[in-house]
């Protein structure tokens, strides 16, 4: 590795737990070997919000997809872990890959790019690339709220048919729909990737512009799916802005995002 490349890594990561440093370190040793040209830090530890126990995620970057060895790769990110008692790794990529999600990836893969730290690259465009990702499509976002905004009734409505006839895997479903598509909605009002799940929560509550207790309503939602508790959470969101219904109507829309999507494209798994 180059001392240029080292003392760049460690400028970029003045934030992170020791323990992470050194599996990062060890991770740049890798530049010039087994055909990696680029290693990008994502995740936790390169937004700053690391705790002892975080995962290392990271995309390393192969000129060609198939001039890397992953085996030798993988094996080496299983050393480092092991060693360190964290988990450690990341797919390997080329830069076709990171121009996909730069152009049409969807939120969550922009997402993952928050903070993203170069911390070692032989494309001198790489860093610039990078940057593009992790940014909020201003071009998609009236049909988004349009569409979020439309899941909302009919969920609500799924709701109150799986309370009335005790349906459990129905009540639960729609009242985790009603937090999922009324976050969206909130975030998208925002301009704020949603980040999905595993962050989503804590997205929402830094968001500035929400209605008040939104995120204690979605949470007692969850934890005991109601028609009581989730009329409050849907009023909260709904009378929150005027938002646009679609000319088709909302469940014209819902029908178009969930029903016959499959007509444009494959269907979603759960779906399949």
């Amino acid at each position: 590795m180059s001392g240029r490349s080292s003392r760049k890594s460690r400028r970029n990561l003045d934030h992170v737990l020791e323990k992470h440093a050194r599996a990062i370190e060890r991770l740049a040793r890798l530049e010039g070997h087994v055909g990696v040209v680029g290693l990008v830090l994502i995740g936790s530890v390169a937004r700053g919000d690391a705790g002892e126990h975080s995962d290392i995620d990271c995309y390393f970057i192969a000129a060609e997809p198939l001039a890397v060895s992953r085996a030798a790769v993988y094996a080496e990110t299983r050393e480092i872990g092991r060693e360190l008692g964290i988990q450690v790794g990341g797919p390997v990529v080329d830069r076709d890959f990171l121009r996909d999600v730069a152009e049409r990836g969807p939120e969550p893969a922009r997402y993952a790019f928050m903070n993203a730290k170069v911390i070692f690259s032989h494309d001198p465009e790489l860093p610039d690339l990078v940057a593009r990702i992790p940014v909020y499509q201003d071009s998609e976002r009236a049909e988004k709220i349009a569409s979020f905004a439309s899941q909302l009734p009919i969920h609500l409505s799924y709701l109150e048919l799986g309370e009335y006839s005790r349906n459990a895997w129905l009540l639960a479903e729609t009242a985790t729909e009603l937090v999922l598509f009324g976050g969206r909605l909130l975030l998208a009002y925002n301009r704020i990737l949603f980040p999905g799940r595993k962050q989503f929560i804590r997205v929402l509550a830094a968001a500035p512009d929400k209605p008040v207790g939104i995120v204690e309503l979605a949470q007692g939602l969850m934890s005991r799916p109601s028609i009581a508790r989730a009329r409050r959470f849907y009023d909260a969101v709904m009378t929150f802005q005027e938002w646009p219904v679609p000319p088709e109507g909302h469940m014209g829309r819902f029908q178009r995002d969930r029903e016959q999507n499959w007509r444009k494209g494959p269907a979603a798994l759960a779906d399949s």
